[in-house]
């Protein structure tokens, strides 16, 4: 196992126990000029949805436009390279997700040192991720699943649409001694049309709204939720590690600006978007979109990294993947 289970457990515990600021105290971070929120994505997806709520709100606190930039491609590094050669002075911040810990495991040609030139600000919001499946696929469950795959090495496909996912199925046949085919697709939309049209049986995606009107009509079926926590939109999904102990996957959405900031003006920010994340309408955004707030500090933030690239490590250099 790429690192142990306390550990996992512990930097789980830790963001879970996060303290959130509630007191809606006068901000002493006064952005000099319009504050730009730089996302890796192109406009309309999750990450975009949940930015804009955020420079909304922060630009009320503040008062002061908070500018939403998309800057998609190479794998998020254009939209992150821009905010490690910005100012160091907190007002360009920077959406990131896992490809922010896994970037720098497979080239050695980034545009930017992710240690260096970059300090985190907090963790904003974790999502859950699923393994759906056609209802065709004769598994139901995790454990059915994992039966599956013991009895017929590489005869299970399952669709997956980004670096991390594959990444993510990796370490669930390493854990589970178990042998899956993957079947890569440019983007999560067209996996799953796939999969409802039972053209593959089974597909690694985030757990939405609208694929579980698609598990309640019948058309999909959702084997199982990919964290070590039930999600809060399926309670009721069955978790993978109940067929593989110590299995844990879930995305996150992080903030980062440019190393060298001052650490009060990080902490000012972080205090200050932790606050916004319990408002009625940030977080009613955040459930549309499928996510659960979390309002780390930059410590656990820190915590977290240094625990996602032990875990993430020894499976890249398993699997040779590369961006290279």
């Amino acid at each position: 196992m790429p690192l142990s289970r306390r550990s996992l457990l512990a930097a789980s515990a830790g963001l879970a126990l996060a303290p959130i600021a509630r007191a809606q105290a006068p901000a002493t971070f006064n952005p000099s000029r319009p504050v730009r929120l730089i996302v890796p994505f192109p406009p309309g997806g999750a990450t975009d949805a949940l930015a804009r709520q955020i420079a909304e709100n922060l630009g009320t606190r503040w008062n002061m436009t908070v500018l939403v930039e998309n800057r998609p491609g190479a794998n998020t590094m254009l939209g992150t390279e821009a905010v490690a050669h910005a100012a160091p002075d907190g007002q360009t911040l920077g959406l990131v997700t896992g490809s922010h810990v896994i970037n720098p495991l497979l080239t050695s040609h980034m545009p930017y040192d992710t240690a260096h030139d970059l300090t985190g600000v907090m963790l904003l919001t974790r999502f859950h991720m699923a393994l759906y499946a056609h209802p065709s696929f004769a598994p139901s469950t995790p454990m059915e699943l994992m039966a599956a795959a013991r009895a017929e090495p590489d005869g299970v496909a399952y669709a997956y649409a980004t670096t991390q996912t594959y990444l993510a199925m990796e370490l669930l046949n390493s854990m589970a001694g178990v042998r899956m085919r993957n079947v890569p697709y440019k983007g999560s939309a067209q996996a799953m049309t796939d999969l409802l049209g039972g053209h593959v049986p089974l597909l690694i995606d985030p757990l939405t709204a609208s694929a579980l009107d698609q598990v309640k009509s019948g058309k999909l079926k959702l084997i199982g939720t990919m964290g070590a926590q039930h999600p809060e939109m399926a309670p009721d999904a069955t978790l993978v590690n109940t067929a593989v102990p110590g299995f844990d996957f879930s995305g996150a959405f992080g903030l980062v600006t440019r190393a060298g900031t001052p650490p009060q003006t990080v902490r000012q920010v972080r205090d200050d978007i932790a606050a916004i994340l319990q408002e009625p309408a940030m977080l009613a955004r955040i459930r549309d979109i499928g996510q659960e707030p979390i309002g780390s500090t930059p410590e656990q933030y820190q915590a977290y990294l240094v625990a996602e690239t032990a875990k993430w490590k020894p499976i890249i250099a398993k699997t040779g993947a590369r961006l290279d």
